[in-house]
């Protein structure tokens, strides 16, 4: 009983002693974060929260060996625990956006994990001293395991395998999230779906009574991949409608690649003896898959190129009753039907993509010729040897590639320029050879667009036309002296456009790589020379630290993303700007968004501190280069607009009396959704 009992002690210790970093604090973070955010990050939270996340994710495993300790039929098999413990996961996944954070705010929040953990402290020793009553102690003391599965000795290949199936779909499940969010569409709370397919994989791998043969799943899986990746290989966002079927596409291949290698774990898990090993080298493929997916990947490729690897990867994972070497005539009956359909499928999905892709004109030469036919040889020696492993692994990896390189330049609807890619995401410029413009897109938001006609060059387009918004409030300081513009989101620096002798225009934008961009492959920044500036940090930050009633006009222009930052629009956040500005001084909010209501989430903050807002949206979109656009304007007192050219346009908005304005300590993504 001695080793049971100082696991007991020992895990107690941890608990007690993780008790110490409750309840959370995140805030205050230390270091500078431009310096390696992914590093800064990591740091912050392991000094944070690191202590009491680490114990908690090792209980589940002790549990589990205890389990198979005591004279309980249960303890012969206890990896069911592992199915139980994911869909506590999962159902906290979907509590957490729909109940909690609606309603608490961060301390709050805090305090009650801090209960909860508490509750879990409670709930441990309660069940330490009921295995102490029903453990075996010969048993626990010999290593000997009661269950009915293979108690072989360990090796590295076996080690390896667990390994390998635990990273590919943790680092699947981010490639897949990123690809979306990146290339198909920004949509809000859309990461809680992989998540939950994710963890929903691990639920039904490991169940003891509702679980699909792995051979079914890997034949599945195989068809899966076959006739989707090149639907999901289109990468770019292909109309309203569509575009969630497309994402569903992504979500199957997700959902099947992770079924199949979870399943794979879950039929190889090792006897009771070796079950905290196992356990040890899973988490450690969960985080090396996630740490490639989100640290490794943005730092050496340009692109989501992760993906199409991952994918490659899964059919690693493939049950050997998938495979066999003979090859008869019904394969080549399949060998037919399967390339017929698949060829079909590509000449259609060609056709519509293309419908939606603005400015794309496909037209057949002798190019796209020699693509679809290496295409075809690709398709039909994966079909050939799907029944061989080596053989189909490297058709099919030669086929996904051919997929991932080929497809997204031809549906993008425009010639790319340049393409770069960091810890904030990707940034492309796209040449638009109709309208001979230049335009940088982050993900599939267009943030920014130039003409490269010398007539147009350097003129202020997409949202921040002269006679949009932006042009009225230009117009409104026009005459005053002295002029100090602050702007929060560089994109490409339109509004340099705008700088003039005794006007200073000072960017704050957190990506470096946005800075290179603007000054490289636009020319607003260059034109405005020395009347304007770039800072790169955060926004909130760098305007704190300026003097006091020092601008004229503030322009936050960070919110036209799925995720805004929150902490940019709080109600603290608005007090600060507004002792920023001079007296006369106008706040202006960019919140031009497809699915998120940032108008009623500005207002709210303003009427927070009796501050009166207008707004205007303009759908004038008829000049080449103009984006429709969506501000919101705050000054001290509505007189000083009466100079603004179109006052006629903007509206005095009245707050909505239901909504709850945000702060540094709540916020709620859901009260925002369109």
């Amino acid at each position: 009983m001695r080793r049971l009992k100082d696991q007991i002690l020992v895990h107690l210790s941890l608990l007690a002693a993780g008790a110490i970093f409750l309840p959370m604090r995140i805030s205050g973070l230390s270091g500078n974060p431009m310096e390696s955010p992914v590093v800064w990050l990591l740091q912050n939270l392991l000094f944070s929260i690191g202590l009491p996340f680490a114990v908690i994710s090792a209980t589940a495993p002790l549990l589990q060996t205890w389990l198979a300790t005591t004279r309980l039929a249960s303890g012969r098999d206890p990896y069911f625990l592992y199915a139980i413990s994911n869909a506590g996961s999962l159902i906290a996944l979907a509590i957490y956006p729909l109940l909690i954070e609606p309603r608490y705010g961060v301390t709050t929040q805090s305090a009650m994990w801090l209960a909860g953990y508490a509750g879990l402290l409670v709930m441990f020793v309660f069940t330490a001293r009921l295995v102490w009553k029903q453990s075996m102690p010969v048993k626990i003391q010999a290593g000997i395991s009661r269950d009915s599965l293979t108690g072989q000795a360990l090796n590295w290949k076996t080690r390896l395998y667990w390994l390998g199936a635990a990273f590919v779909p943790s680092a699947l499940m981010l490639a897949v999230t990123n690809h979306i969010s990146m290339n198909i569409g920004s949509f809000p709370f859309l990461w809680v779906v992989p998540l939950a397919i994710y963890l929903l994989t691990f639920i039904m791998a490991f169940a003891r009574r509702i679980r699909i043969p792995t051979p079914m799943v890997s034949a599945a899986t195989t068809l899966v991949l076959l006739v989707l990746f090149p639907i999901t290989s289109i990468g770019v966002s292909v109309g309203s409608v569509r575009v969630w079927i497309l994402i569903g596409c992504h979500l199957i291949i997700l959902f099947a690649g992770s079924l199949l290698c979870h399943s794979a774990l879950a039929d190889r898990r090792p006897s009771t003896k070796f079950l905290t090993e196992f356990y040890f080298i899973v988490a450690l493929g969960g985080v090396l898959g996630g740490a490639f997916a989100a640290i490794v990947a943005p730092s050496v490729f340009n692109t989501v190129l992760e993906y199409p690897l991952l994918v490659v990867m899964i059919i690693c994972f493939r049950s050997p009753g998938a495979a066999r070497a003979r090859f008869n005539f019904w394969d080549v009956v399949d060998l037919v039907t399967f390339g017929l359909l698949l060829t079909t499928a590509i000449f259609a999905i060609r056709d519509w993509a293309r419908v939606d892709v603005a400015g794309f004109d496909f037209t057949w030469n002798d190019n796209n010729l020699a693509v679809v036919g290496t295409q075809l040889v690709l398709i039909l020696s994966v079909l050939l040897f799907r029944k061989r492993h080596l053989e189909f692994f490297i058709s099919f990896s030669l086929l996904v590639v051919s997929y991932a390189i080929l497809l997204p330049k031809e549906f993008e609807g425009a010639s790319r320029v340049h393409v770069a890619r960091d810890f904030f995401g990707v940034k492309k410029v796209l040449f638009e050879e109709d309208i001979n413009m230049r335009k940088l897109v982050h993900g599939d938001t267009m943030h920014g667009r130039e003409s490269l006609s010398e007539t147009l060059a350097g003129i202020p387009l997409s949202y921040y036309h002269r006679s949009g918004p932006v042009g009225d409030v230009m117009e409104l300081i026009a005459d005053r002296l002295d002029q100090r513009v602050a702007v929060v989101g560089l994109g490409t620096g339109t509004i340099a456009a705008y700088g003039r002798p005794n006007r200073r225009i000072t960017f704050f934008d957190i990506d470096p790589q946005v800075a290179e961009i603007a000054k490289t492959y636009f020319t607003f920044l260059r034109r405005c020379g020395n009347d304007c500036d770039t800072v790169i940090g955060d926004g909130r930050l760098g305007i704190q630290s300026r003097p006091d009633a020092m601008f004229d006009l503030l322009i936050l222009d960070a919110f036209n993303s799925d995720s805004i930052p929150g902490h940019l629009v709080s109600r603290e956040a608005v007090r600060m700007y507004m002792t920023k500005l001079k007296p006369n001084g106008v706040l202006m909010f960019h919140v031009s968004n497809r699915y998120l209501d940032v108008e009623k989430l500005v207002v709210a903050a303003l009427s927070d501190e009796d501050i009166p807002a207008f707004s205007r949206f303009d759908d004038d979109d008829s000049p080449v280069g103009k984006s429709r656009s969506h501000y919101v304007i705050a000054v001290r007192q509505p007189e000083d607009l009466k100079p603004i050219p179109s006052l006629d346009q903007w509206t005095l908005i009245d707050r909505s009396p239901d909504f709850r304005a945000w702060t540094d300590d709540f916020s709620n993504m859901l009260s925002i959704l369109k």
